[in-house]
């Protein structure tokens, strides 16, 4: 009897468990949903944007920030895929974290226009593959499409180089290293003015010059005759100012 009584208490027992409210949620662990809809509202900058779910920072890239070559661009391309309203598709992979530092989800965003709206920012050279398992943060699924997609680079800085800032910077290091270059150069001397004269070694031979130069006479006074007048009167060694009143080839 003693055994009968206790086989009955223990059926009893456990009946009582299983029928309590909650049982069922103890024994099991609800698995989060990897993906959802939300709304689109605005674009934040190239690789985060705001829904009606909060804000979303897309996975795996990077874009320019605000003040930065290459912001508006990259802004601007997003913006080109989504409009206001557009229902877009959260994805959320496995072993992800769910948020970033400041707060935002971390998520694939799939728009009407695009499934995947990270690549055309990669393949634009606008953005880069960024925050993930190459640099110490979770590796996702589309990582090495990513990194295969990339043409932007980072800046010795770590801030984000798109195609177009790089080339600009390019040249602009070039015009610098080229004015640098430049202004190393001693100065070249100006060509040296036209000395006609000293083709004549006498004003006799001036005198009958055929190529309508001037004949004389050249005063010492004037700025303009003075080198003539030198040549003429000291240079040639036939003494042009013979009698030495300041004229030469009278």
């Amino acid at each position: 009897m003693r055994a009968l009584r206790i086989a009955v208490v223990v059926v009893v027992t456990s009946f009582l468990v299983a029928c309590s409210p909650g049982s069922a949620d103890r024994d099991s662990t609800p698995t989060p949903t990897a993906e959802s809809s939300v709304t689109f509202l605005s674009v934040l900058d190239g690789d985060t944007i705001e829904t009606s779910a909060g804000t979303v920072r897309l996975i795996g890239i990077d874009a320019p920030e605000r003040g930065e070559c290459g912001f508006a661009e990259s802004s601007a391309l997003i913006s080109s895929m989504l409009n206001e309203g557009d229902s877009l598709t959260l994805e959320l992979p496995e072993g992800q974290n769910d948020t970033d530092q400041h707060g935002r989800m971390l998520r694939y965003v799939g728009a009407p226009q695009s499934t995947d709206l990270a690549l055309p920012l990669l393949t634009s050279g606008l953005a880069v593959a960024r925050y993930d398992s190459t640099d110490g943060y979770p590796a996702h699924p589309r990582e090495p499409e990513y990194h295969g997609a990339q043409v932007a680079t980072l800046a010795p800085d770590g801030t984000v180089m798109t195609t177009a800032c790089k080339a600009a910077a390019d040249a602009a290091e070039q015009a610098r290293i080229a004015a640098e270059q430049q202004a190393a150069q001693p100065p070249v001397a100006p060509p040296a003015a036209d000395e006609w004269w000293k083709q004549y070694t006498s004003c006799t031979k001036l005198k009958d010059n055929p190529n309508g130069h001037p004949t004389g006479p050249f005063s010492r006074d004037i700025p303009a005759e003075a080198p003539i007048y030198d040549w003429f009167a000291n240079g040639t060694g036939n003494n042009g100012d013979g009698e030495g009143d300041g004229l030469a080839c009278e």
